[in-house]
């Protein structure tokens, strides 16, 4: 997601009481307040630099709702018939919501070569389906990316299957990503023949067919909340390009719920600028940004 700092000629040139609403001012005191709030909710840290960012992102909200101050937003999330609801808007206008099809196609590569043949050749597995869970599915791409490469993979394996859990902390993207349409330009990185065998060409845009569909689960998991307890027994997990959004801490925490969720012998794929720090001792590294849990796992 980008922003930009130009101003349409059309809205240069709205009366004096319409233009409050082109650049409100944002307090130190109603930035540590909205920080602080979006912290707790999602765990997202908004740096003091970013303060520009957040009131850019912000302002057309504002416009919207017709509150002319960063005060007055503050006294509308306070209020509880207008809370659950607004903080959707909040986390839609802040989090960032960049993906690709085959994004960072040398994990999919290693996926391919790598983890799916060591799944599959584990003596202790008691089951012919693999678990995956894209932990940070936006927009969808990535996890119908995961389900294109499993379904060519499985094609020629017998009695195997797999089911795919999406999630994403923004219900606007999980929608968008359920829904399973994509404009021209999007489906550019997938390959002639896999577009013509897994979607159907519309007007200017494609549709994902059923046969990939009925692998992928959509669902709103926060990270940052304690989400282990309810999810377990993943062979994969895709969680790219989100800990950069996190603090040091956080990402630790978010790293080690992600382990738990994981069988001993699974694997993780973190995004190709991201990391382990703290909890790099929980993992084997097996490529970069791709690592495994122990099959001796305490």
């Amino acid at each position: 997601m980008s922003v930009t700092a130009t101003i349409p000629n059309s809205e240069k040139t709205q009366t004096p009481a319409a233009s409050r609403f082109l650049s409100p001012a944002m307090s130190d005191k109603e930035f540590k307040e909205l920080r602080s709030l979006i912290f707790d909710s999602i765990g997202i840290e908004i740096r003091e630099h970013k303060k520009h960012l957040l009131v850019n992102r912000l302002a057309k909200r504002l416009r919207q709702l017709g509150l002319p101050r960063f005060s007055d937003y503050l006294g509308y999330l306070e209020t509880s018939q207008n809370r659950h609801k607004e903080m959707v808007e909040l986390v839609d206008a802040v989090t960032t919501n960049k993906t690709d099809f085959f994004r960072e196609p040398k994990h999919f590569q290693v996926m391919d070569e790598v983890s799916l043949p060591a799944l599959l050749a584990d003596p202790a597995r008691n089951n012919r389906n693999v678990k995956v869970w894209c932990s940070a599915s936006s927009s969808g791409e990535e996890p119908y990316t995961l389900a294109i490469c499993l379904a060519e993979y499985f094609q020629k394996k017998p009695g195997w299957t797999f089911e795919i859990l999406a999630s994403d902390v923004s219900e606007t993207m999980l929608r968008t990503a359920a829904s399973g349409i994509y404009p021209e330009e999007r489906i550019q990185p997938v390959q002639f023949e896999l577009l013509r065998k897994y979607f159907l060409k519309g007007e200017k845009r494609y549709k994902v067919k059923p046969e990939l569909t009925k692998h992928v689960t959509y669902k709103k998991i926060n990270l940052k909340h304690d989400f282990h307890n309810s999810l377990s027994g993943y062979d994969i997990i895709f969680c790219r390009n989100v800990l950069i959004y996190f603090n040091q801490d956080s990402q630790d925490q978010i790293i080690e719920k992600h382990w738990r969720v994981l069988k001993p012998g699974g694997y993780l794929f973190l995004g190709h600028s991201e990391t382990l720090h703290k909890t790099s001792g929980l993992f084997e590294y097996i490529a970069p940004s791709v690592y495994r849990k122990p099959m001796k796992s305490a």
